[in-house]
């Protein structure tokens, strides 16, 4: 019986840390559907949800609820899990969809199915974080980092929302953590995930790289494979279904306009600071979030230099490359590296911090699924 005791002692010792943020990221899940769905359901209440009187027949009206936690395009990944892929529709990667239809075809509802995927992994994705955090800090910043990320309103709000921002946090994290913890099998599945999740999730691969050629383990590499066969496997499927292998690229730039020609962020800069055209004025509070992430991502050469090499280069991808500048925010919070180098010991400052996240969560939460764009 004292082992017993002792056993279960050790494991909530180890679970204890990981019970703060998970708390706190459902609560904020917890009270912001029951704040919405009852002005959603009760007349003269002052929001007006174009997106549910748009869609309303997509959702069953016993799972209502539901339309909560979508808001935009995301609708397209469980039609995407349930009927396949047609024109427009490949911009959506296949790696949340599959599972989609994995978990729908368990509990007989897609739209049940991509709720309980997009939580499972945001949770999770909370518990990676703070599982890597300690390895580049102590214990007490470890989780108060993990608090500050995981309560920021971007990735708060679009880790609730039916995206793949939840498993694309959650892959990157884990393929990085398992790679350091030299399980490099696990690491190349999650990566090759990652690589089916997002356009640019194959920059995961570049640190894995690097540290592998480091090390001078060059039979190591050869994981680089498993990865390579999720890409080629996308590719052959987009082939052959519509004879142009980057079609995802294609789409992203003819459709979906989130992929410019023009030079993203750095031009709309140049352009007002050197023209001052009417309309290509930058909000300043974009600028200011531009500036504090890139602030954030220099810093990361700190914490592991592999990862600041990922940080950058994505970071400059996404600067260059995207053409909306609140979109631009939205995808920089997800890279994680960033939010290694908050390092914060003070209570108190942490307590700020999140007060301060949290209501502007709601808000952001508020207006995506009033059909305002917040990303």
């Amino acid at each position: 019986m004292h082992r017993i005791i002792l056993y279960w002692f050790s494991r909530w010792k180890r679970i204890r840390p990981f019970c703060l943020p998970l708390t706190i990221v459902i609560a904020i899940r917890v009270i912001g559907v029951i704040w919405f769905y009852r002005d959603m359901v009760t007349p003269g209440s002052g929001f007006y949800f174009a997106w549910l009187d748009v869609n309303r027949n997509l959702i069953p009206a016993s799972s209502r609820w539901l339309f909560l936690f979508n808001a935009g395009d995301s609708f397209l990944f469980p039609l995407v899990a349930m009927f396949g892929y047609t024109h427009s529709r490949y911009v959506f990667l296949p790696a949340y969809p599959i599972l989609i239809r994995f978990v729908g075809s368990v509990v007989g509802d897609y739209w049940f199915g991509a709720f309980l995927v997009t939580q499972i992994f945001a949770l999770a994705s909370i518990v990676m974080f703070q599982l890597l955090a300690e390895q580049y800090m102590e214990s007490r910043e470890a989780l108060y980092a993990t608090l500050l990320m995981g309560t920021f309103p971007y990735i708060s709000v679009f880790t609730t929302l039916g995206y793949s921002e939840a498993l694309f946090l959650f892959s990157t994290i884990a393929a990085w953590y398992f790679h350091k913890k030299e399980s490099f099998g696990v690491s190349m599945i999650l990566a090759g995930l990652a690589c089916l999740t997002r356009i640019y999730g194959f920059l995961i691969l570049l640190p894995i790289f690097l540290d592998m050629v480091r090390s001078k383990r060059y039979r190591r590499l050869f994981y680089l494979l498993i990865p390579c066969v999720f890409i080629g496997s996308w590719l052959l499927y987009c082939y052959l279904s519509t004879g142009d292998p980057l079609i995802s690229w294609t789409e992203e730039r003819a459709v979906y306009y989130v992929i410019g020609t023009n030079l993203g962020l750095v031009q709309t800069i140049w352009v007002q600071l050197t023209q001052g055209i009417p309309g290509s004025g930058l909000d300043p509070a974009v600028l200011i979030s531009f500036v504090l992430f890139t602030f954030l991502a220099v810093r990361v050469w700190r914490v592991d230099q592999y990862l600041w090499t990922y940080t950058v280069i994505t970071f400059g991808l996404l600067t260059f490359a995207v053409t909306s500048h609140i979109t631009l925010l939205r995808y920089m919070s997800f890279i994680f590296p960033i939010w290694l180098t908050i390092k914060v010991r003070n209570t108190l400052v942490a307590a700020v911090c999140i007060a301060f996240f949290v209501p502007v969560t709601f808000l952001l939460w508020l207006y995506a699924i009033t059909v305002f764009f917040v990303g």
